[in-house]
């Protein structure tokens, strides 16, 4: 087990089964809300989250399988990546869980409170930690491009607050509707923005990882 600790392999591999899991009973727990096709529109929200949830995981199983390939031949431990990324698959699930109907209560809110900032957070923490573990610089610019996008964030989730407060906190209703919404296709933007963001400067990363 403690070989098993310092073989960066083993994270690999584990990362990647997690994933495939967390996936698999990502679709099941979602499924009411994607079948059939014409039940969407009834479900706007729920299916706007649950894009916002698989465009995460998808373009960041991505970026790991990128990032592992260009890293090969570096043989440090990956526990600290590992853990970051169990992390991010656990707010990714929790974030199905919520666009889901399943009888969970409505937790759609609690994407724009704290779990959007928990994820570029986590992805803050995961470009500094590999821009110390593998000394390249490129990480550094990548850190700086999460933290800035954790600030806008945390400022979505502030508004969220100011505005379900100055609204009575109403959970149902039409404005209440309307105004989740526009706060679903909101952080939606704000991920696309930051995925197209990244890819281009590592595009345009003169070295690899």
């Amino acid at each position: 087990m403690e070989k098993s600790l310092d073989n960066p392999e083993f994270f690999k591999l584990g990362i990647t089964i997690i994933y495939a899991i967390v996936i698999a009973l990502s679709i099941d727990a979602s499924k009411t809300v994607f079948i059939p096709f014409y039940s969407i529109p009834a479900n706007l929200i729920n299916a706007t989250i649950l894009f916002y949830g698989y465009f995460i995981i998808i373009t960041g199983w991505i970026e790991y399988y990128f990032h592992t390939q260009k890293s090969q031949d570096i043989k440090k431990s990956g526990l600290g990546g590992f853990v970051i990324e169990l992390g991010i698959l656990f707010l990714f699930y929790y974030i199905i869980i919520a666009g889901s109907n399943e009888n969970a209560g409505y937790l759609i809110p609690d994407v724009y409170l704290f779990i959007t900032p928990l994820i570029f957070l986590l992805l803050t923490l995961k470009d500094m930690y590999r821009a110390s573990n593998y000394q390249n610089e490129n990480f550094l610019k990548y850190r700086n491009l999460s933290r800035n996008f954790l600030f806008v964030s945390v400022i979505i989730s502030l508004s969220y607050i100011a505005e379900t407060y100055a609204t009575g906190f109403q959970s149902f209703g039409a404005f209440a509707f309307y105004r989740d919404l526009i706060f679903a296709f909101l952080i939606l933007t704000l991920f696309v923005i930051y995925r197209i963001m990244k890819w281009r400067e590592i595009n345009d990363a003169s070295t690899t990882f």
